[in-house]
């Protein structure tokens, strides 16, 4: 475990000097900003029917946990595609990937401390700008005109708090290993944001997430278990030889 610990901090402390860390970070301030203005507009839409505070409420729930939800998947999937991005980019440019392949360490060490390198921040960055954003909708838009703190649901927080961050776990686990034996992963890396941006922006007009909207849960969790079985499948395929010839092209 020490050695898995040990690549994983070499990793993160190249990961906070990269460009595309920070360039991730506004990405993420401007991607709150623009949901929390959108909820807002759809609060000041229900109040203006005249509901009742209570009904109000009842009706932003579900609203607040469909926001949370698709904020914390999105969110945790960009941190992870940008860190991605440059973790072995830079390690194949210079052959320090050949130098690391010569150490003690195994392949399926090596897999776990780069793929936590990239998992942990991803996660903590995306908790927390979801968490943030959460009481920003509500301090600015909820609190002044209702004077009640409106939090997702019991389902929605399950989702974000377990869920998400299992999808994120095996989705960086996945892209490592790739990135392990592709020559060029960054067009892969584009597509995926493209289809997070593209699924996350499209369901999050229709998609109610209830307080006990477990049948989410449960459809998210059959996500990770596909994820799982195509990194089993996948690792399989890691080996020094496909490393080291994907690093010479």
């Amino acid at each position: 475990m020490k050695k898995i610990i040990v690549i994983m901090k070499k990793d993160l402390r190249e990961t906070l000097r990269t460009k595309a860390f920070y360039v991730s970070i506004a990405m993420v301030l401007f991607i709150v900003v623009m949901l929390g203005g959108a909820v807002g507009g759809q609060i000041n839409t229900l109040i203006e029917k005249g509901l009742a505070p209570a009904e109000v409420i009842s009706a932003i729930q579900p609203l607040m946990g469909t926001t949370a939800f698709m904020l914390s998947l999105m969110l945790m999937m960009l941190f992870c595609m940008y860190i991605n991005a440059y973790t072995l980019t830079m390690e194949k440019i210079k052959r320090s990937i050949e130098s690391l392949l010569c150490t003690p360490l195994s392949l399926r060490q090596i897999c776990l401390g780069k793929s936590l390198a990239v998992f942990l921040p991803s996660v903590i960055l995306g908790l927390v700008f979801t968490f943030g954003g959460i009481v920003g909708i509500n301090r600015f838009f909820i609190v002044p005109k209702l004077g009640h703190f409106v939090m997702p649901g019991t389902a929605p927080l399950v989702a974000i708090l377990v869920v998400v961050p299992l999808i994120v776990f095996f989705l960086a686990v996945l892209m490592i290993a790739l990135q392990l034996i592709i020559t060029n992963i960054r067009w892969i890396n584009a597509a995926l944001m493209g289809v997070i941006f593209g699924v996350g922006f499209g369901l999050s007009s229709t998609l109610r997430f209830g307080a006990e909207s477990w049948s989410i849960v449960f459809l998210s969790l059959g996500v990770a278990a596909v994820l799982t079985l195509v990194t089993i499948y996948l690792s399989r395929l890691v080996t020094k030889e496909r490393i080291v010839l994907s690093s010479k092209g």
